[in-house]
């Protein structure tokens, strides 16, 4: 909580590895995640680079000691083994067999470490991820495609099957390959100078080619985030519970299966691209590949059949070319390292952009409001749309009243609250809270006295404490406290008779999970937000419309009640319902067309009155027997 109201909200922040990052942006992808791996974990990153570092010097060490062993035996057959040759064969012997030893060891060592870097590598994107689309305090942004593309794609290359994680093994083996091949050729130095530049370069030089030609065929698995999350859609509408009813009573299970297909085969359709090209490249890679390693063993063959080289000298020669030739064994590491990485510049750009958002006014909104909140000439219209909800509202609501907001649908009563609350900023005009401008309120700090239950309250998956003790994020809170407030809002009784009470986890998809009625839920989201002590608007924005008439009512008197003396808002399409309020608006349009109390407005016979009488009616017809 102590975060919110300094204004960090969880933004980044300014250190050593936010500067690293900001480099990393203006790198390639690859080099970008390798940029991430200290921070992700201090202590695997060295450990991981130390292990690739062995591993790409071990070839070149076994073919040099099995040289000298092999050199040695000529030496030993003429002189035994307690010559000089003897002992050079037995060291030999114990160098090749404990560097063949840690080669067995270092390729499980280097997946191991590869694996669980990986795995903290995915953690700390991932919380960067979700640091950077909670830090704007308004949610337009998740709304807006372009933004929810890039949140995607930064959790990895076709929403999520390939990811940062799964990047790091084939690095590490590439890595420890192409510098062990550099070792090596430096071996086939020993013999002629010229043997580096002859095998070593065309192969590095094929090998680019070959990874310039993936990166060109697979670009487009990394320009497809939308079309796999409208097949991720699908495939969760038949996973999830949230649809199954409607799957089964429609009968929709063919329909998702052959939508699904479609979706999925689109997505595969844009991913691959044009692949024709790739297949000759590769082709090609291999054969002058093989033309190197053939024209390489042809040389060496010949100055050992002429005796220009020993036995010895043969052999780590042969084993130089073969760990050269090792470099042609990447291909599906290609796949795998650059799909992988490809998220890495997605999450820079989404901090990139977070961090470039502007700077939010830095007012402390402790103790507000206490006179007054006022709309003054509102114009409003959500993101992507050109319908104004508000054209020039005007709207003053006194501190520590309680306020009703009624209309038909679409009048705008919902977007009075997200206003309010910060979630979207006004087009134009501005929203006063005693007299300060909303916008030079540190927007966390102003949040965290609005209390809101609205219509599609969130049902956590969480244990009964942890749903009411949510609204008091950073508060060590006893039990005392939540069942208070579970209590003033009318859930104290159904909670205690629950297997498991406060630790009961509120969904059947959990060992021992419970379920709540509509009423039980409403009931927990009102100790919700009746925990927050520091709250100085309450907002109840129609959460009850699962409700019939008598419950909703009792909902909204019952928060009234509990509320009285505090800055209240109340949003309802039942007019009965809101009718004890101190004030009531009408909004039409966009604008107040109609304002008083409840007696008031029944006395001037317009439109509340009109709509108040005709739901009424309706309402007594339906309870007629």
């Amino acid at each position: 909580m102590a975060e919110a109201e300094s204004g960090q909200g969880g933004r980044p922040g300014s250190t050593f590895w936010d500067s690293q990052r900001a480099k990393a942006a203006g790198l390639g992808h690859v080099a970008a995640m390798v940029m991430q791996l200290p921070g992700a974990s201090p202590v695997l990153a060295p450990t991981w680079a130390l292990v690739i570092l062995i591993s790409s010097v071990l070839p070149a060490t076994i073919a040099l000691a099995t040289g000298a062993l092999l050199g040695s035996v000529p030496g030993v057959v003429q002189a035994g083994m307690a010559s000089a040759a003897g002992h050079r064969l037995l060291w030999a012997l114990v160098a090749t067999t404990t560097a063949y030893a840690l080669s067995q060891a270092t390729n499980p060592a280097l997946g191991a470490v590869s694996n669980s870097l990986g795995r903290r590598l995915n953690g700390s994107l991932r919380s960067r991820v979700m640091a950077a689309t909670l830090t704007p305090h308004g949610i337009s942004h998740l709304e807006d495609p372009a933004l929810v593309d890039l949140v995607t794609a930064a959790q990895g290359v076709g929403t999520g099957q390939f990811n940062p994680g799964q990047a790091v093994a084939p690095l590490g083996s590439m890595v420890a390959v192409r510098l062990g091949a550099v070792l090596s050729g430096l071996l086939l130095a020993t013999f002629h100078w010229w043997l580096f530049f002859a095998v070593v370069g065309p192969n590095l030089a094929v090998l680019r080619i070959v990874g310039w030609q993936f990166r060109r065929s697979l670009s487009g698995v990394t320009d497809t985030t939308e079309a796999f999350r409208r097949s991720n859609y699908i495939r969760d509408l038949a996973l999830r519970p949230g649809a199954a009813k409607e799957t089964r009573v429609f009968g929709l299970g063919p329909w998702l299966g052959r939508r699904f297909r479609a979706e999925w085969s689109q997505a595969m359709t844009l991913a691959r691209g044009d692949r024709s090209g790739h297949r000759w490249v590769v082709f090609a890679a291999v054969t002058v590949h093989g033309a190197i390693a053939f024209g390489a063993y042809t040389f060496i063959g010949y100055a050992a059949v002429h005796h220009r080289i020993t036995l010895g000298h043969l052999t780590v020669l042969l084993g130089a070319v073969q760990g050269v030739s090792a470099l042609m064994t990447l291909n599906d590491q290609w796949l795998r390292l650059n799909l992988g990485a490809a998220a890495v510049p997605r999450v820079l750009e989404l901090e990139r952009i977070v961090n470039e958002a502007p700077a939010a006014g830095g007012i402390s909104a402790e103790g507000l409001p206490r006179r007054s909140i006022r709309f003054e000439d509102i114009h409003f219209s959500y993101p992507g749309s050109s319908h104004e909800i508000y054209r020039g509202l005007d709207l003053e609501i006194e501190a520590g009243h309680s306020l009703a907001v009624v209309g038909r649908n679409g009048a705008g009563k919902t977007t009075l609250v997200k206003l309010l609350a910060r979630l979207y900023e006004p087009d134009s005009g501005r929203i006063l809270i005693d007299g300060i401008d909303l916008n030079q309120l540190d927007p966390y700090s102003w949040q965290g006295r609005v209390t809101a239950i609205f219509q599609d309250f969130v049902r956590y998956e969480l244990s009964v404490s942890d749903n009411i003790e949510l609204r008091a994020p950073g508060e060590v809170l006893d039990l005392s406290r939540i069942e208070e407030a579970a209590g003033r809002a009318g859930a104290l009784s159904f909670v205690r008779s629950l297997p498991g009470g406060w630790d009961a986890v509120l969904s059947r998809q959990y060992d021992k999970g419970v379920d709540l009625s509509g009423g039980q839920w409403q009931r927990i989201a009102l100790a919700r937000a009746l925990v927050a002590r520091q709250a100085g608007v309450l907002i109840l924005d129609e959460p009850s419309a699962n409700l019939d008439v008598r419950a909703e009512a009792d909902l909204y008197d019952r928060f009234l009640e509990l509320t009285r003396g505090l800055t209240t808002i109340l949003i309802s399409h039942r007019f009965s319902t809101v009718r004890r309020a101190d004030r009531i608006i009408v909004l039409e349009e966009g604008r107040v067309v109609e304002d008083g109390s409840h007696d008031t407005l029944m006395a001037a016979s317009g439109r509340y009155a009109e709509m108040f009488s005709l739901q009424a009616a309706r309402f007594q017809e339906a309870e007629s027997p």
